[in-house]
């Protein structure tokens, strides 16, 4: 059997899963091209489409905690993605939305039946913790904290998405962790290095 035949039979044998994975390579386009945006609107644009998508691939992939935590996501795009926001709503805002990533966090196991096994709390704890560091990032200036924050994020997201076979969101937080490693290396050890 050809490659190409064994990806087709597989499809054929997994059309939900296969679509799933279709949805979170499409997400993962929309959050790498989010990045070369010129205009803080554009990036969080592409960033509030992409995590919608992969709200979906995660709910078809069966990936609950992901799902929820993406439809907060899109949430928290459309907060920031506003002009003029001052930091005090900021705070504000970081502190709701991360009160939401909780809360997820519990509605993974109590309406989506996930099993509370020890496994399973950590493998959920790992994306909502990572989108907590992330929120609290967003409220920040410094671009080398930042950086540095998102490294947690990406791991904990890197994780979850090896444990449910997400091709898009594996792709995703390797291509995130490679990208952020380099600007530590350029903008922040180098920095460093100079004084």
């Amino acid at each position: 059997m050809s490659p190409l035949d064994a990806i087709i039979q597989w499809f054929l044998g997994n059309p939900i899963e296969a679509i799933a994975q279709i949805v979170g390579i499409v997400a993962l386009l929309f959050i790498v091209f989010s990045y070369q945006q010129k205009k803080k609107t554009s990036l969080i644009l592409c960033q509030l489409f992409g995590a919608a998508l992969f709200g979906a691939h995660y709910f078809m992939m069966g990936a609950y905690a992901g799902f929820l935590l993406n439809c907060i996501a899109v949430l928290r795009a459309l907060v920031f993605c506003r002009e003029g926001l001052s930091k005090k709503t900021g705070k504000i805002w970081v502190w709701i939305l991360n009160g939401l990533f909780l809360v997820s966090y519990a509605l993974t196991f109590l309406v989506f039946n996930v099993t509370p096994s020890v496994p399973n709390l950590i493998i959920q704890a790992l994306p909502v913790i990572g989108m907590c560091v992330s929120t609290i990032s967003f409220n920040m200036k410094n671009a080398g904290q930042i950086r540095a924050l998102s490294i947690v994020t990406s791991a904990g997201w890197l994780t979850y998405n090896i444990y449910y076979s997400s091709i898009g969101g594996t792709l995703c937080e390797s291509i995130s962790l490679i990208s952020i490693i380099i600007g530590i290396l350029r903008y922040d050890i180098k920095k460093k290095n100079r004084k």
